[in-house]
């Protein structure tokens, strides 16, 4: 069944505030990760390895939430892009409805529950416009890049 209007109206608040959440969440990531970096490189006195293994470890574990929470910033951005052409709610894959206890759960959900799964088993071998990835051809050749003729 299609979500109600009051529905897509709560999603769309949920939303805006997980948006504004992981906005502020990122920038204090970053700034951390900034001033754990400036620190170390300011530092006056020579680092043991123990330290400047533990600093690494800090700065690559914020870097690795950084990314995380972009990711998931982006998921949310294309909820929010979706509600705005009528189409949330709505599979990207299979073109039914998200079961609203799906959406109610993952508000920036864009599959069915068995669409995403799928996907997860890397059953799905789809074209996705303006991702960061396109999967084509899925033989060993477009793995590894077409070395044909380059030789």
């Amino acid at each position: 069944m299609p979500l109600t209007i009051e529905q897509i109206a709560h999603s769309r608040e949920i939303l805006l505030e997980k948006h504004a959440a992981l906005v502020n969440q990122v920038s204090r990531l970053a700034q951390e990760a900034a001033e754990s970096s400036e620190a170390t490189e300011n530092s006056k006195s020579p680092l043991s390895s123990a330290e400047n293994a533990s600093d690494t470890f800090e700065q690559d574990f914020a870097f690795m939430s950084i990314e995380s929470e972009e990711s998931l910033l982006r998921m949310v951005d294309r909820a929010l892009q979706r509600i705005r052409e009528n189409k949330y709610g709505l599979c990207e894959e299979c073109g039914e409805d998200i079961n609203h206890e799906r959406i109610e759960a993952l508000p920036w959900a864009t599959m069915c529950v068995q669409c995403q799964a799928r996907e997860e088993r890397g059953e799905l071998r789809r074209q996705r416009k303006g991702a960061e990835f396109e999967i084509v051809d899925d033989s060993e050749e477009a793995l590894i890049g077409d070395d044909k003729g380059h030789a």
